[in-house]
């Protein structure tokens, strides 16, 4: 991998990790589906010219945009109404565990060596805070952000199983069939809508605006690029750092406190992605000399 594409695969969980923490600002004031469906319609205004990139791939979309666009962020922007930014993040890198195995049963991709001993390390880290009580948190709500982590995994074996595609293109076609279907959902489910349009204030819009175009555009298009060129068990452990991000985030910007054990299994998660990463230089090393 080339420095370029480290640092795109460490950009995207620092902007989704920083965008937990704008959802707070945004959640507050919209209602959280008509919130999606209007990251969605900015994205797709934003994304209208690069639609025909699609070409015929667009049946191919349909299911990418139903998993990672509609069910992925309908769940994940209600569960994070009842959760705290450290805890919900935390929960939704069960994304990389659901991705991995989903790889290996629909895919056949196999794992190596420190990927297995690194996936195990980062599930340490994971349920050493998931395992401790969590302030301002529902089980509720920590299980609405599992179950939206892992249609985020479904929708990254669909882009796998799609082959080679314009990130941009697919980008645009998630967002045509995401934001009309959020829409309808919240409608018949949500109240107020018009009303906090009216009255949102400065901070909420720029959180909208944060979560369409970086959070949506920009850090979606260079996922989808990683995925194409790097495989599943490469890519998605990186995945693992939006914790790390987001709880510096939430300290920074909302004030949060974050306990010694959460930054605890925060550095045990990221080992774990280290030995994902360079632990083949280790095993390597370990080998007996013939």
């Amino acid at each position: 991998m080339s420095t370029f594409w480290y640092l795109a695969a460490l950009g995207v969980p620092f902007i989704w990790g920083i965008q937990a923490v704008m959802l707070k600002f945004g959640i507050g004031e919209f209602p959280p589906i008509f919130m999606v469906s209007l990251r969605f319609l900015i994205m797709f205004i934003l994304l209208i010219p690069f639609l025909n990139r699609l070409k015929g791939d667009f049946k191919k979309a349909l299911p990418i945009g139903l998993a990672q666009g509609v069910a992925h962020f309908a769940l994940l922007y209600i569960g994070f109404k009842f959760v705290s930014v450290t805890a919900g993040m935390i929960v939704y890198q069960t994304n990389a565990i659901f991705t991995l195995m989903l790889g290996a049963i629909v895919l056949n991709e196999r794992m190596s060596k420190q990927g297995l001993v690194g996936m195990t390390v980062s599930l340490i880290g994971v349920a050493l805070i998931i395992g401790l009580p969590q302030e301002n948190s529902s089980i509720g709500g920590l299980f609405l952000i599992a179950a939206s982590a892992f249609m985020f995994s479904v929708g990254n074996i669909f882009v796998r199983k799609l082959g080679p595609f314009d990130p941009v293109g697919l980008n645009a076609g998630v967002s045509l069939i995401a934001f009309p279907s959020l829409l309808a959902i919240s409608f018949m489910t949500e109240q107020g809508q018009l009303a906090s349009v009216q009255n949102a204030s400065l901070e909420a819009w720029g959180a909208l605006l944060y979560t369409a175009v970086l959070g949506g555009v920009v850090a979606f298009i260079l996922w989808y690029k990683l995925l194409t060129k790097f495989s599943v068990d490469k890519i998605s452990p990186y995945s693992l750092l939006m914790p790390f991000f987001a709880m510096l985030g939430s300290i920074a910007i909302l004030g949060e406190h974050v306990s010694i054990s959460n930054w605890i299994g925060a550095f045990i998660t990221v080992g774990g992605i280290a030995i994902i990463q360079f632990g083949h230089k280790l095993f390597r090393k370990q080998q007996p000399i013939r």
